[in-house]
């Protein structure tokens, strides 16, 4: 009879406990994975891949995780297993057969106006970075990173907009609101699932109570213009308006592995990520995002994340938020 699960992710944690202990004093460095084996081999090849996906792509070992992969492996025989197991082993955190893994075990619940508490507060801040802006490139750069199906992205994208528009950095043409030169937005979504980001670059999504559109995008409305019904009993769509789709832009990354771009960014926004994240791969994880914030830019975490380097960045509270200041001036 096989061990329970319990007890076999006991030992894997246990194991990477003290892998992560030598992660932590070399963060930029990470050693392969060794742990001692589980009785039960079955159990040790699904939890070697789970500590492969949490090598290459930061996400915790769970027990749904191992779960789900014991139910796929269950008509599979132990030889083509450890023959897979091996050959996954050697592949790079690129390889399309990890990201494939590691999209089946991740979930890309998001939706217009998340957090609306924390993205008003955004807002509300959005004058200061346009009048810093106004001295020097006229540019804003925003990075939606862990953006799913694209909606954050969007969000950032029509707030920046409207706060250029009340700013008279905007006008209206014959194809939608535009920037005036020599203004430019940019909005970058990136995330590690190649089906969300196709769900993302067409930005189109459903209407309704439990929809990408909830109560609080009701602001943020025009910016997505209602679809034509494709059917009788098809569901209500909007999508992106084309003002939206010029100005922001989907990349795949991973926030573990991936190559950081080399322009810093006015904010960076990591929300309801890392709370699938083990805990070396969050510290491992904001270190390189706040690389990517500009001196004086904006770090946007989860309600339930905790900032690893409170020395690097400033809090600024609002009722119901909070966001990040990095410290410094690139003035």
């Amino acid at each position: 009879m096989a061990p329970p699960i319990e007890n076999t992710l006991a030992i894997l944690q246990d194991a990477m406990a003290a892998h992560r202990d030598a992660l932590t004093r070399e963060p930029e460095a990470r050693p392969p994975f060794r742990f001692a084996a589980p009785p039960d081999r079955r159990h040790e090849l699904v939890l070697r891949l789970l500590a492969g996906v949490e090598q290459r792509a930061g996400i915790d070992v769970s027990q749904p995780g191992a779960e789900k992969l014991l139910r796929i492996f269950a008509p599979v025989s132990l030889g083509e297993i450890e023959a897979e197991v091996a050959r996954l082993e050697s592949l790079p955190a690129s390889d399309p057969e990890w990201l494939a893994l590691i999209e089946s075990l991740t979930v890309h619940e998001t939706y217009i106006m998340r957090d609306p508490s924390q993205l008003a507060f955004f807002a509300a801040l959005l004058p200061d970075m346009i009048a810093r802006a106004a001295a020097h490139s006229h540019l804003l750069r925003f990075w939606s990173v862990g953006c799913a199906s694209g909606e954050e992205a969007y969000s950032i994208a029509a707030l920046a907009l409207d706060a250029l528009a009340k700013a008279g950095k905007t006008e209206v043409t014959e194809e939608g609101i535009s920037l005036l030169s020599p203004w430019r937005l940019e909005v970058v979504g990136a995330d590690i699932s190649r089906r969300a980001l196709a769900r993302a670059q067409a930005g189109v999504y459903e209407t309704g109570p439990l929809s990408s559109f909830r109560t609080e995008a009701a602001a943020l409305l025009h910016h997505f213009p209602p679809l034509a019904a494709a059917g009788k009993n098809a569901p209500a769509m909007r999508a992106a308006a084309p003002a939206l789709k010029r100005v922001v832009r989907f990349s795949q990354f991973n926030i573990i592995d991936g190559a950081l771009p080399p322009e810093p960014f006015d904010a960076v926004l990591c929300r309801n990520v890392f709370i699938y994240f083990s805990e070396r791969a969050r510290r491992y994880a904001q270190q390189r995002l706040a690389r990517a914030v500009r001196p004086g830019g904006l770090l946007l975490l989860g309600s339930t994340d905790t900032l690893s380097d409170a020395t690097a960045f400033e809090a600024l509270w609002a009722p119901g938020a909070v966001t990040y200041r990095r410290r410094g001036s690139d003035v």
